[in-house]
């Protein structure tokens, strides 16, 4: 790659992150004004009650911790069940999951019941696509993850699978589905989904739980080196993909 087509790439990638951070804004902003009209049309003592509620959270997240876990042994399952919806649906976001399973329930035990709900639903839809076939599978999968991802479904090995689900930035509940379309054993495939997404979500269960307490030194480290790890990752990531598809796919022999 020449200069030129560094900074190419380097422009593209910024307009596609100003475009994210406009989306934000927007989202954030709607919330809030939805926040503030709901305020004004409900009646003042359930309103006093919200704002309570919510003002509690930011000033003592560690007693809203608390007042959840009140609830009785249920909340667990009732956490493990969001976990497997969220790999069935993709407008969940996995990552806020176990961001708050860590928040809720402390790293080890968010981590462990992540950690199931990822296997079951991961399994789970493995499975469905298995028995329902191409048309229900692209029902669910978007046709640009369909696209981009179709060469798995006949060269796709275990090794390809671990590498999608152990990187960042892509949709691996959606190669769930696409996994589960090809001749590859469901139970390894769930173990290989299960390795590769279990530093990833081992790094949410650990900030989520640090946000009871407050950040220490060693999650600061490992934020920043995140952070400072992601910025070529996510530049060069088009560049990357391209070189793990030439490594673990190999071309057919004549």
């Amino acid at each position: 790659m020449n200069k030129s087509e560094f900074f190419a790439l380097l422009r593209r990638k910024a307009a596609g992150l100003a475009a994210v951070v406009v989306a934000a804004c927007a989202i954030a902003a709607a919330m809030f004004a939805v926040y503030e009209a709901a305020l004004w049309l409900l009646p003042k003592d359930v309103a006093g009650r919200w704002q309570s509620f919510v003002g509690q959270f930011f000033a003592d997240p560690r007693s809203f911790r608390d007042l959840l876990l009140r609830k009785g042994a249920s909340a667990p399952w009732f956490f493990v069940g969001v976990q497997v919806l969220q790999v069935l649906f993709a407008p969940i976001p996995g990552q806020a999951v176990a961001l708050a399973g860590g928040f809720v329930f402390g790293f080890w035990k968010g981590w462990a019941l992540t950690t199931l709900g990822l296997a079951l639903g991961s399994l789970l839809a493995m499975l469905l696509a298995r028995l329902l076939g191409e048309r229900f599978v692209r029902r669910l999968v978007p046709d640009g993850v369909m696209k981009r991802f179709d060469s798995l479904l006949t060269k796709g090995g275990y090794t390809m699978f671990f590498m999608i689900f152990l990187l960042p930035a892509l949709p691996d509940d959606a190669v769930c589905f696409i996994a589960g379309m090809t001749k590859l054993r469901l139970l390894p495939l769930s173990l290989v989904c299960l390795l590769g997404r279990a530093p990833g979500m081992a790094v949410l269960s650990l900030l989520g739980a640090e946000l009871t307490s407050g950040p220490t030194v060693g999650v600061k480290v490992l934020f920043t080196a995140l952070m400072v790890l992601s910025i070529p990752l996510w530049i060069f990531w088009e560049i990357i993909e391209e070189k793990i598809r030439a490594l673990v796919i190999k071309p057919r022999r004549k």
